[in-house]
């Protein structure tokens, strides 16, 4: 079958991917396997991505309280809950419904042969394509954090109650669950060389009490998940249309809780960055936007998990580890800049990849294009250093790429 792309791996971000491409008009395949089952929580910051991919939050399970202790304060706040399994079917059917041929699969070798990728699946078919895009997860070489494991399960609870989510420290790790009537999902996080994953649950029920009694009369519903859990960034070389979405291009340790807000974002970025190319964009141009953004994420991961393993470090020698293990690599990858310099790199204007003037510093390696739509680097032009870095402090702060462009 010869295509215009192939997208590897059908969980969220590929289903993205594949969704943007084939609404512009792209033949697309998808090939993945049916999604393994999870519940994962949702921002509210996600609910605006999700919404734009024809996921309305209205059909989200939540608001739900969020509890729990971290270091020496309560957790508060509220989060919405999604199906894994469920969201990846969804967004699945939003690519097929937009003309992406979806098939049922695995992938058993890839290869490049002149201009074309080669797939070839297991049940001995075989797909061609210009494009490639990776996203089947966590593979491959990698630059990482500190090595660590996710198991998931999901309960039966003798009774229902009120849905809620709930995140407690524990001596070897950490967890989370979460309530939705008669049913629990339960993820715990930790180093197995501290506490072998199948003494796990036990050992979170004897130190979390509230967990305890959730457990008492529950029944198991299917296997425990096994997953890594630290954060990464791919470690594979460029090459020509290949490109990698979601987990497969940078992963969160999940302590951050934007597991599908990153998922979405990267794919939105893959796909814009695709298009872009095939508008007559220069590939090298939006092949360098997507590898700076992955390294500009992949950094501030590392700083944000050192941080919130660093909170419980009086709990034991887990959290000082982890934590100094996460500092260290933020240290290693951290660019040494000095001052407020301009550079020329590339930025997404009107869902093209161009290369514009931006400022470099140390708070934003990547670079800042413009600050509510004025460019820094004029900034710096007309009214030297200081009022930048006012500006730029500032927009440390800010949350909305509508006002904060790079």
């Amino acid at each position: 079958m010869s295509l215009e792309a192939i997208v590897l791996g059908a969980g969220p971000a590929g289903s993205v991917v594949a969704r943007r491409l084939a609404a512009a008009g792209a033949r697309v395949a998808l090939v993945g396997s049916m999604p393994r089952p999870g519940i994962e929580g949702v921002s509210e910051r996600s609910l605006a991505l999700l919404a734009a991919e024809g996921i309305e939050p209205s059909a989200l399970p939540g608001p739900f309280a969020r509890g729990g202790f971290w270091g020496a304060r309560a957790v508060a706040g509220t989060e919405w809950l999604v199906r894994r399994d469920r969201l990846a079917l969804a967004l699945r059917e939003r690519a097929a419904a937009h003309g992406a041929t979806l098939l049922e699969g695995t992938a058993v070798q890839v290869s490049r042969v002149r201009e074309e990728w080669r797939v070839a699946l297991r049940d001995g078919s075989e797909l061609r394509a210009p494009v490639l895009i990776e996203a089947r997860g966590r593979r491959g070489p990698e630059e990482r954090g500190p090595r660590l494991l996710a198991l998931g399960r999901l309960y039966r609870l003798p009774r229902a109650g009120a849905g809620a989510t709930h995140i407690e420290p524990l001596d070897f790790g950490w967890c989370w669950w979460a309530r939705t009537g008669a049913m629990l999902w339960l993820q715990i996080v930790g180093r197995p060389t501290q506490c072998h994953p199948r003494e796990w649950t036990r050992a979170a029920a004897a130190q979390a009490a509230q967990l305890a009694g959730l457990l008492e009369g529950a029944s198991a519903e299917g296997p425990t998940r096994a997953c890594a859990a630290h954060a990464r960034l791919t470690a594979r070389p460029p090459a020509a249309g290949l490109w990698y979405a979601g987990d497969a291009a940078m992963a969160l340790d999940p302590l951050s809780g934007q597991g599908i807000h990153h998922s979405l974002s990267s794919a939105r970025s893959v796909a814009a960055a695709i298009l872009s190319v095939a508008g007559g964009g220069d590939p090298a141009l939006a092949q360098r936007f997507i590898a700076l953004k992955d390294a500009d994420d992949f950094l501030r991961s590392l700083r944000v998990a050192a941080g919130f393993y660093r909170q419980n470090a009086a709990r034991g020698d887990f959290w000082g580890q982890t934590a100094a293990a996460y500092e260290a690599a933020y240290r290693a990858r951290r660019p040494h800049i000095r001052g407020l310099r301009i550079e020329r790199r590339p930025v997404l204007l009107d869902e093209r990849i161009v290369e514009r003037e931006v400022v470099v510093c140390a708070a934003h390696p990547r670079g800042i294009w413009q600050i509510a739509g004025v460019s820094v680097a004029q900034l710096i032009r007309e009214h030297g250093e200081s009022v930048a870095s006012e500006r730029l402090e500032q927009a440390g702060s800010l949350r909305s790429r509508d006002t904060m462009r790079i």
